[in-house]
């Protein structure tokens, strides 16, 4: 390998490692749009509710992610932490005020397994608050994160049919 092709690999991986860094491009990607040829116009409706609680849901997550990562940072701030975790909790709580009900059984399908995502950020961010606290442990974190990446990727897939 000569020192162009050094230069040039040392430069590419650098500026992906700066996107990912700084959260520009994600592992997951952006959400699908839901395909509603054949639904007519209220089955578009229907999945337009869908892919909002998704949407709302993803948000959330994103929240949820940013209060964990200020317990990574040292030194610790409490406050910070604090400030994170309440627009997280409040995000969690506007996504589930738009993920209920539901017009077809996918949609349904899919509002459910986002609920269940919801309900695993709440136990998250509880388990993180502990462990700030001295209380408890955060060791189920990353368990918690995986579950909720997993259902929020069967919501997608449910609305998609």
């Amino acid at each position: 390998m000569n020192g162009r092709q050094l230069l040039w690999l040392l430069l590419i991986a650098g500026v992906a490692f700066w996107l990912w860094k700084s959260g520009k491009v994600t592992k997951g990607g952006g959400p699908q749009p839901v395909s509603s040829a054949s639904t007519g116009a209220a089955g578009a409706a229907a999945g337009a509710a869908g892919q909002d609680c998704l949407s709302a849901a993803e948000e959330a997550s994103r929240l949820t992610q940013d209060a964990a990562t200020v317990l990574l940072r040292t030194p610790i701030d409490p406050a910070a932490f604090s400030a994170a975790s309440d627009r997280a909790s409040s995000a969690i709580s506007s996504a589930e005020g738009r993920c209920g009900g539901g017009g077809s059984s996918a949609e349904q399908r899919a509002m459910e397994e986002t609920r269940g995502a919801l309900s695993e950020m709440r136990a998250l961010l509880s388990e993180l608050s502990s462990a700030l606290s001295g209380s408890g442990s955060a060791s189920e974190a990353p368990r918690r994160r995986e579950t909720i990446d997993m259902r929020l990727d069967a919501a997608r897939a449910a609305l998609r049919g």
